[in-house]
């Protein structure tokens, strides 16, 4: 009997290992065209969300150049019954302001006019680097949202992607209020992930992705909260204080940028594991110039879906989706979906 009560004990602290339930999955598509990963398995998305919009300093909406046509991939979406968002981004030199007033009230008419025009079934606002003068109007602006989105003829879904927290003395200091998003958002995603913030190092390590899951779960209810993880890496040329991420599957000749495996063919090294960190590692120097490189693989995100999942979040979001690495999308498979 006492085993029996632990094991209940156990499920209770953690309600999704309890019956195992799948999670939601999905994530960013940003500047690079290749798709074709994600149009091979449906099954997988139950969303995507495309980096297209800016809200200018007067509320107007532009598209972004450097984002290719997607017409033919949201046709895809909706024949296989994937949702996608549309994500609404701004300069941080601009907000609040753009947020407000005038401004306000254009952002919500051209929003709801591109989900009217383009189909999209959600919005997904990612704004980031305010200052902490800022939550009460990005907190307005949220709901007028919210609002103008549920009143839509077909209401649409609204997505806050944030900052992650190790504690609240963090969030205290930003213009972020967890809690408050989440009454208004139809999920919160948290971005676990750039931890460096300019410097050499682990893109999410174990420790810190550990605690800032544990802090979100505990301000975010969990049929809300949806962790958002890294597919990406990042190579440091140390001695210019510059950094290029890295996809896995991308190459110079498609991208401009060198996946892992082209930048060791080129110059040499040996990508090692590391612990406590919980990532790849490897050094190397091109035109005399020392470069670090930090990539979180496959290997990483499977240990990332244990915490997530025993943290009993309701989704995982990665960014980003292109050039992913196949081992990713077994483990969403094996892990995530089950």
């Amino acid at each position: 009997m006492k085993h029996l009560l632990a094991a209940a004990s156990f499920l209770l602290a953690f309600p999704r290992l309890a019956g195992a339930a799948p999670m939601r999955f999905g994530g960013w598509i940003d500047v690079y065209p290749d798709v074709s990963q994600i149009e091979a398995h449906p099954e997988l998305f139950d969303s995507v969300s495309l980096g297209m919009y800016g809200i200018r300093k007067d509320g107007r909406l532009q598209r972004s150049d450097r984002v290719p046509d997607r017409t033919a991939f949201m046709k895809w979406a909706r024949e296989h019954s994937v949702k996608v968002f549309a994500t609404l981004g701004c300069d941080k030199r601009d907000a609040p302001g753009c947020l407000e007033g005038k401004a306000l009230d254009r952002c919500l008419a051209e929003t709801k006019a591109v989900c009217e025009r383009l189909g999209f079934d959600g919005v997904d606002v990612d704004i980031e680097e305010l200052g902490p003068a800022a939550r009460r109007p990005y907190l307005n602006f949220i709901k007028a949202l919210r609002d103008a989105l549920k009143a839509m003829q077909q209401p649409r879904t609204l997505s806050v992607t944030v900052q992650s927290f190790a504690n609240a003395e963090e969030e205290s200091e930003s213009f972020l209020d967890y809690s408050a998003l989440a009454r208004l958002a139809d999920e919160v995603r948290v971005m676990h992930y750039n931890c460096p913030w300019g410097e050499p190092g682990p893109i999410m390590p174990r420790a810190d992705f550990a605690s800032n899951v544990a802090y979100a779960r505990s301000r975010i209810p969990a049929d809300k909260y949806v962790a958002a993880v890294p597919w990406y890496g990042m190579d440091w040329n140390v001695p210019d204080d510059e950094s290029e991420d890295i996809l896995w599957r991308m190459t110079d000749k498609e991208t401009g940028l060198s996946s892992l495996n082209e930048l060791v063919a080129r110059y040499g090294g040996a990508p090692a594991w590391r612990e406590p960190e919980g990532e790849l590692s490897f050094s190397y120097t091109a035109e005399g110039k020392w470069h670090e490189v930090w990539v979180p693989d496959a290997k990483s995100f499977d240990w990332m879906v244990d915490v997530i999942r025993k943290a009993g979040a309701a989704g995982v979001y990665a960014y980003q989706l292109e050039y992913a690495d196949p081992d990713c999308l077994a483990i969403v498979q094996e892990k995530v979906k089950r």
